[in-house]
C-alpha cells in the first residue's frame, strides 16, 4: 500500500514539474494562428489560438510574434509591444520582431524608439529596410 502510494505520489509530481507543455500541440496552433492571421485576417481567433500555442510552450517565440501582429492590427499597440519583447527575449536576433517593434513605436509617434528597432532588424538580416532607415538620424 505505501509502495502505491509512493509510486502515486512521484507520478503526480512528475506531472506538476513537467506542467503541460507539449511544443508538438504548440506547433500545430502556431501553423492554425498565422494562418487565421495571415490570410483571413481574423484578428481576435488569430490572437486567442496563438495563447493556446503559447500555453503548450511558453518558449513558442513565433507564437508571441505572431500574437503581436494580430494585436498591432486590432489597435492594441501596448499589448503588441510585450509580444514582440517577448519573442526577442526568446530569440534574440529574430530581425522580424525588431522590425514590428519599430513599427509598433512609429504607429505611436515614437521616431527615436522605432529606429532603434529598425536598426536592430537591420543588424539581423531583415531586407529592404532602406525606406524605414532613411528617416532615422
Amino acid at each position: 500500500m505505501m509502495k502505491r502510494l509512493i509510486l502515486i505520489f512521484s507520478f503526480f509530481a512528475f506531472l506538476a514539474m513537467t506542467g503541460c507543455e507539449n511544443p508538438a500541440k504548440s506547433r500545430v496552433y502556431t501553423e492554425e494562428g498565422s494562418k487565421l492571421l495571415l490570410r483571413y485576417s481574423k484578428f481576435e481567433e488569430a490572437e486567442e489560438t496563438l495563447t493556446k500555442a503559447i500555453k503548450y510552450d511558453k518558449n513558442n517565440f513565433e507564437a508571441y510574434y505572431y500574437r503581436g501582429c494580430a494585436k498591432v492590427n486590432e489597435k492594441r499597440y501596448q499589448d503588441a509591444i510585450a509580444d514582440f519583447e517577448k519573442a526577442v527575449e526568446l530569440k534574440p536576433d529574430y530581425a522580424d520582431a525588431y522590425f514590428n517593434l519599430g513599427r509598433t513605436y512609429y504607429l505611436l509617434n515614437d521616431e527615436d524608439k522605432a529606429c532603434e528597432y529598425y536598426q536592430l532588424a537591420a543588424k539581423y538580416g531583415r531586407p529592404n529596410l532602406e525606406d524605414y532607415l532613411k528617416r532615422c538620424k
